[in-house]
């Protein structure tokens, strides 16, 4: 499966519900997709994802944009463990510093 092939699967799924229906994966690029495969793909979307791109690129976006949102979790530690090999529990989620919560902290106050 290419790139393309990929990013048009997700599309028709409505993973980028929140974005134009006519948008590209060269608008969207590589860490917008990438980003939102790993929140809301499924297993074997994340399979051929890691086939498609190196894991240190995959990996430098879930750091990025994904470890720190406590919404995330359960998907984190499944991330952790099965795709980049790391020995974690839970609460090393649970106390990493979230960027998203400190604003919503620095809007509220």
């Amino acid at each position: 499966m290419t790139k393309q092939k990929l990013f048009n699967k997700l599309k028709n799924k409505g993973i980028f519900w929140s974005y134009s229906k006519d948008l590209t994966l060269k608008q969207a690029g590589d860490k917008l997709f990438l980003e939102y495969l790993l929140k809301y793909g499924d297993f074997d979307d994340l399979i051929v994802a890691f086939k498609l791109y190196p894991k240190e690129e995959i990996k430098l976006i879930w750091e990025e944009r994904l470890k720190d949102d406590k919404r995330f979790i359960k998907l984190n530690l499944m991330l952790a463990r099965l795709f980049f090999g790391m020995d974690v529990e839970s609460n090393y989620f649970k106390e990493i510093k979230s960027a998203r919560f400190e604003k919503l902290k620095m809007f509220t106050s």
